[in-house]
C-alpha cells in the first residue's frame, strides 16, 4: 500500500496565512514602538523637585507652602518694659524734679576698658547709675549687658558720636540712633527709651552742620517715644585725658541741688574717673542723698536749646 502524501495548501490558503502573519508582525511592531516611547517618556520625565527648587519649564508645580510666621518677641519683665522704647506709653515726665534728694550718676561714651572698674566701684557702694552708650567699640559691647544685669539703666548716646555725621540732618540723627538701639537690643533684649545728645541739647556745634537741628530734635525725639536727659552738674572729666582726681571731685561735689544729674565719661582716656568715684559717692551719702538709675519716674533734666 502506497503511503499517503500530505497535500500542499492551495494558493488561497497560502495567501490567507501570509496575511495573518503580516497582521501579527504589524501588531508586534506597534507594541514594541509604543513600549519604547513610553520608556523614553518615563526616562525624560523630570524628577520631583526638592522643596523650594524651581520647576522645570512646562511642568506644573504645587505652590510652596507659606513661610512660618516669625517668632514673637519674648515678653519683657516689668523692669525692662519700663525702660523700653514705647511710643504709646503715657508718661508724666518730672521736668521740675522729684522733690527728694537724689543723685543720678551718668556715664557717657562707653563701654570701654574702664567700664568694669566703674561697675566695681558702684557695686562696692551698692549704688545704681545710668550708662549712655555708643557702638564704636564692638569688642566692649558685652559690658552693656553686664551693667544692665547689675541693675543699672542703659541709654543711647548715638552709634558714632561723630558730630558731623550725627547732626548732618534729622534723618542722619535718627538713622544713627536706630543703629545704636539695635546694638543695645542685642545685649539686653530691647531698645531703651533713654537718650542723651552728644554735647547735650544746648550744644552749638550742631549749627555748623545743620542750623536749627536741635530745635527740631527736642520736639521730634519725644514724639517718637524717646526722652533725652541733659545734666545739671558736670564732673569736668571731659576737660582732658585723665583729669586730676581732685579736680573731678571738686567739680562733682556741689551743694544746693535736690536732684543731681551728674555727668561723667566712660572711656579709655578717663582712668581717673573711677578713682574719683568713691569720694563723690561718700560726699552725697553723708548729706542724705540716695542714688538711683534713671527711670520714667525719675528727674528729667533739660538744657535750653541754642540751635
Amino acid at each position: 500500500m502506497r503511503p499517503r502524501v500530505a497535500s500542499r495548501p492551495s494558493a488561497r490558503e497560502q495567501q490567507r496565512s501570509a496575511r495573518g502573519l503580516a497582521v501579527v508582525v504589524a501588531l508586534l511592531t506597534v507594541a514594541l514602538i509604543g513600549g519604547a516611547g513610553a520608556l523614553a517618556l518615563l526616562v525624560s520625565a523630570p524628577r520631583a523637585a526638592a522643596p523650594g527648587a524651581p520647576a522645570a519649564p512646562g511642568v506644573l508645580q504645587e505652590p510652596d507652602a507659606p513661610p512660618p510666621p516669625p517668632e514673637p518677641e519674648p515678653a519683657l519683665d516689668e523692669r525692662a518694659a519700663g525702660l523700653a522704647l514705647d511710643p504709646s506709653a503715657q508718661t508724666d515726665w518730672r521736668l521740675d524734679g522729684t522733690g527728694e534728694k537724689t543723685v543720678y550718676l551718668t556715664f557717657d561714651d562707653g563701654p570701654s576698658d574702664n567700664t568694669p572698674r566703674v561697675l566695681d566701684v558702684l557695686d562696692r557702694y551698692g549704688v545704681k547709675a545710668t550708662f549712655f552708650v555708643t557702638g564704636h567699640e564692638p569688642d566692649k559691647r558685652g559690658y552693656i549687658r553686664d551693667a544692665y544685669e547689675r541693675g543699672h539703666s542703659i541709654g543711647l548716646h548715638t552709634m558714632t558720636h561723630d558730630y558731623a555725621q550725627v547732626y548732618a540732618s534729622e534723618d542722619a540723627f535718627f538713622g544713627d540712633l536706630d543703629q545704636v538701639g539695635q546694638v543695645v537690643k542685642e545685649q539686653i533684649g530691647f531698645v531703651p527709651y533713654l537718650t542723651r545728645f552728644p554735647g547735650g541739647a544746648s550744644n552749638t556745634v550742631s549749627a555748623n552742620y545743620c542750623p536749627g537741628i536741635m530745635s527740631a530734635l527736642v520736639s521730634d525725639l519725644p514724639a517718637r517715644g524717646y526722652q533725652f536727659y541733659d545734666w545739671n552738674v558736670s564732673s569736668g572729666d571731659a576737660a582732658g585725658t585723665n583729669v586730676d582726681v581732685e579736680k573731678i571731685v571738686q567739680s562733682s561735689c556741689v551743694e544746693g541741688y535736690t536732684n543731681v544729674m551728674l555727668l561723667f565719661h566712660d572711656s579709655s582716656t578717663k582712668d581717673t574717673t573711677p578713682d574719683a568715684l568713691p569720694r563723690i559717692i561718700e560726699f552725697y551719702q553723708q548729706r542724705g542723698y540716695r542714688f538711683e538709675p534713671i527711670t520714667r519716674e525719675g528727674f528729667v533734666c533739660h538744657h535750653g536749646v541754642n540751635n
